[in-house]
């Protein structure tokens, strides 16, 4: 299951890793949330744990409805 958000800068895309999600922008992959929703909220807080994305200016919605679902999650 993977979710994806396009902004101005690039996708940012939720990935389950095993049990967590993490997040992937521009091909770096980084974190371990217990859901999407919260890894959701962290890419839009910009507080991702990946200093390219969590210095961009893009926005992005903490509501996980708001991302696109991708793959075996459609």
């Amino acid at each position: 299951m993977a979710y994806e958000y396009p902004t101005m800068a690039g996708v940012v895309l939720l990935l389950r890793v095993q049990r967590n999600w993490a997040i992937q922008f521009n091909g770096h992959l980084h974190g371990q949330w217990r859901s999407p929703d919260a890894a959701a909220t962290a890419v839009a807080q910009h507080r991702s744990g990946l200093p390219e994305w969590d210095r961009e200016q893009s926005d992005a919605s903490d509501n996980l409805l708001d991302w696109r679902p991708l793959g075996e999650s459609l």
